[in-house]
C-alpha cells in the first residue's frame, strides 16, 4: 500500500482517529478524497465521506458533518449501494436528533433500519437499535430504552464486537445514572473503559470517563469526579473535540458548585456555553442552562435562576426530554414569587 492508494489512506485515517489524532485523520481522509475525486470507486468515496463526517460530528462540528453525510448519500445513491445508504441515513438521524428534530430522526432511523435489513447488515441493525434506545431515553421511556440497549448489546456480544459493545455500555451507564442506579452505572462505565483502553480508543475512553465523573458527582465523591473530569477534558482538548470539552466544563462547573465555589462555577459555565456555541446540541445547551439556574439559586439570585430554567425547560420540551422538563418545571415552582 502506498500514499497513492485511497483505500490505504482511509484505513490510516481510521487508525489515527481511533488513537485520538483527529488532525492527522482529517488530513488522511482529505488525501483519500482527493484521489477518489474521479469517482472510480463510489462505494469507498461514500464511506470515506461518511467516516470523515462522523469525525466532525464527534468533535461537535455538526453542520460540517451534515454536509459530508449529504455528499456521501449522493454517491451512495449513484452507485446503488444499499449498505452505504443505510449507514448514511443512520448518521443523518443522529444529526437530526442532536438538533432536536426527533420526528425527522425517527423517520431517518426507520429508513436506515429498512435499508440495513435489505443489506443484511447485522452490525448496523444493532447500532440503529441502540440509537432508537437513545431517543426513548430522551423521551423518558426508560423501560423501552433499556430493552433496546439490551437487544443491541446482546447482538454485539454474540458477534464479539468490542468497539460496538463499548458504545452501548456508555448509553446503558448514562441511563442507570439518570435512574439513580449509581453502583450499576459505575460497573457498566468501568467495563466500557476496560474495552476502550484495550482498543486504544481515545474518543470512547474520554466520553466514558466524563460520564463516570458525572456519577462520582452524584454520589458526592468530588475528588474522584474532579480527576475523571480533568482526564476527559485534557484528552478532548488534545483532539480538538469541542463537544466533550463543553461537557467536561459543565461537569467541572457542577463540581465547583457542590464545593460552594459559586463564582468559579458561574465563570466555568460561561466558558462552557461559549465552547458549545455552534455545536447545535440542544440537549447539552439545556443541561448547561439547568446548571446555570442551580448555581444562580445557590448564590441567592432567583431571577437569574428563573430565566435560565425557563429557557432550559423550553429546550428540554423541544427535544422531547419530558423527564428533564418536568424536573425543571418543579424547580421553577420552588422559586419564590
Amino acid at each position: 500500500m502506498t500514499q497513492t492508494d485511497p483505500r490505504a489512506l482511509v484505513n490510516l485515517a481510521r487508525e489515527a482517529e481511533q488513537r485520538g489524532d483527529a488532525t492527522r485523520s482529517l488530513q488522511l481522509y482529505d488525501g483519500a478524497l482527493t484521489l477518489l475525486g474521479d469517482e472510480r470507486d463510489l462505494p469507498l468515496l461514500a464511506d470515506a465521506l461518511r467516516w470523515k463526517g462522523t469525525l466532525h460530528r464527534e468533535q461537535g462540528e455538526t453542520e460540517i458533518a451534515y454536509r459530508c453525510y449529504k455528499q456521501s448519500l449522493m454517491h451512495a445513491e449513484t452507485c446503488g449501494s444499499v449498505s452505504c445508504r443505510a449507514h448514511v441515513h443512520n448518521c443523518l438521524a443522529i444529526i437530526a436528533q442532536r438538533r432536536g428534530n426527533l420526528a425527522e430522526s425517527e423517520r431517518l432511523y426507520a429508513q436506515a433500519f429498512d435499508l440495513a435489513s435489505k443489506a443484511g447488515d447485522i452490525r448496523l441493525l444493532g447500532m440503529i437499535e441502540q440509537n432508537r434506545g437513545v431517543l426513548l431515553n430522551m423521551r423518558g421511556n426508560f423501560v423501552a430504552a433499556e430493552a433496546r440497549y439490551s437487544n443491541s448489546l446482546g447482538s454485539f456480544e454474540r458477534a464479539n464486537d468490542e468497539e460496538a459493545i463499548s458504545w452501548v455500555l456508555n448509553n446503558i451507564g448514562m441511563l442507570y445514572t439518570k435512574l439513580g442506579h449509581y453502583q450499576r452505572a459505575v460497573e457498566i462505565f468501568e467495563r466500557g473503559l476496560g474495552i476502550a483502553r484495550t482498543r486504544s480508543d481515545a474518543l470512547v475512553e474520554s466520553i466514558l470517563t466524563l460520564n463516570l465523573a458525572e456519577v462520582w458527582v452524584a454520589i458526592g465523591k468530588l475528588d474522584q469526579a474532579e480527576e475523571a473530569c480533568r482526564r476527559s477534558f485534557e484528552g478532548a482538548s488534545g483532539r480538538g473535540d469541542h463537544l466533550t470539552v463543553a461537557g467536561a466544563l459543565k461537569c467541572r462547573a457542577r463540581i465547583e458548585r457542590e464545593r460552594g465555589a459559586y463564582d468559579a462555577s458561574i465563570a466555568t459555565l460561561r466558558i462552557a456555553i461559549f465552547e458549545a456555541e455552534g455545536l447545535e446540541d440542544r440537549l447539552l445547551q439545556a443541561e448547561m442552562l439547568r446548571e446555570f439556574g442551580q448555581t444562580s439559586r445557590a448564590v441567592g439570585n432567583p431571577d437569574e435562576a428563573r430565566l435560565a430554567w425557563r429557557e432550559a425547560a423550553e429546550s428540554f420540551e423541544d427535544v422531547g426530554a419530558r423527564h428533564e422538563a418536568a424536573e425543571i418545571n418543579a424547580l421553577l415552582a420552588s422559586l419564590p414569587n
